[in-house]
């Protein structure tokens, strides 16, 4: 039997769906931190790349649908500085960029595009979320 993380001995004993909603937290919480850290240091570039990817893997599509506003909310930038990244990255054909639907056409171009904190994210939740082998 594996032992639980530091983070969930504080609820324990508790039930099942308690500790899912706990590690559900603490992965949020990681995420926000991550999130607010490579916001204050990272190019608007990687960022954006960042942002494409995350929203990828929770809708589960390479077809998305955002808007540059919406896009500069996520990544704290501005809507000027989006389209301009987003243009970059259409040329370098790692996304195609229409009003608002993105589509990802080169998953490892932008995987290599984006910087670091998308890993260690990915990486925090898969550590969290993923069911542990019984």
């Amino acid at each position: 039997m594996s032992e639980s993380p530091p983070e969930l001995r504080l609820c324990l004993p508790a039930q099942a769906e308690n500790v899912a909603v706990v590690r559900h937290a603490l992965a949020v919480y990681a995420q926000i931190q991550q999130t607010v850290g490579c916001n204050a240091s990272h190019t608007v570039e990687s960022r954006l790349a960042r942002c494409l990817l995350q929203t990828r893997d929770l809708s589960g599509s390479d077809r998305l649908v955002l808007t540059q506003e919406l896009m500069a909310q996520m990544i704290g930038a501005r809507r000027n500085s989006v389209s301009l990244v987003a243009n970059m990255l259409q040329q370098a054909e790692f996304i195609h960029y229409s009003r608002g639907h993105i589509e990802i056409t080169n998953l490892d171009g932008l995987s290599k595009t984006s910087c670091e904190c998308y890993a260690t994210v990915k990486a925090q939740y898969n550590r969290l979320l993923r069911p542990s082998p019984s």
